[in-house]
């Protein structure tokens, strides 16, 4: 009558019996971010330093800097958090096709079809 599962219904169940109500549970903490305030700010200060450097260089001189243990993708977080984006690679192919190295006799016909 509802579309819900019978055991999605015995849990539910079982947390009223368990609380006394049948509210969702809180989310988990999860591990804090060290980077923010002081440390954010180094961190952009960081970046004017190193404006072309990959977001593990910038997580190498934030260690070094900071004496905080973070990684790089907290880092990369971060940049976000303070409104930095991911550049873009400047290497791209020149053609989509790449240039044939077959001698000119080898190559084949060009095709008859209409």
């Amino acid at each position: 009558m509802l579309q819900v599962g019978r055991a999605t219904v015995s849990r539910v169940l079982r947390r009223s019996r368990e609380t006394g109500g049948v509210d969702r549970l809180p989310r988990g903490g999860g591990n804090l971010s060290p980077i923010h305030g002081r440390i954010a700010g180094l961190l952009g200060a960081v970046v004017s330093k190193m404006p072309d450097a990959t977001v593990a260089e910038l997580t190498a001189a934030l260690v070094e800097r900071a004496d905080i243990t973070t990684s790089r993708s907290a880092v990369l977080r971060a940049l976000g958090r303070l409104g930095y984006s991911r550049k873009e690679s400047r290497l791209w192919r020149s053609s989509g096709t790449a240039k044939s190295t077959a001698p000119d006799d080898a190559r084949s016909a060009p095709s008859s079809r209409r």
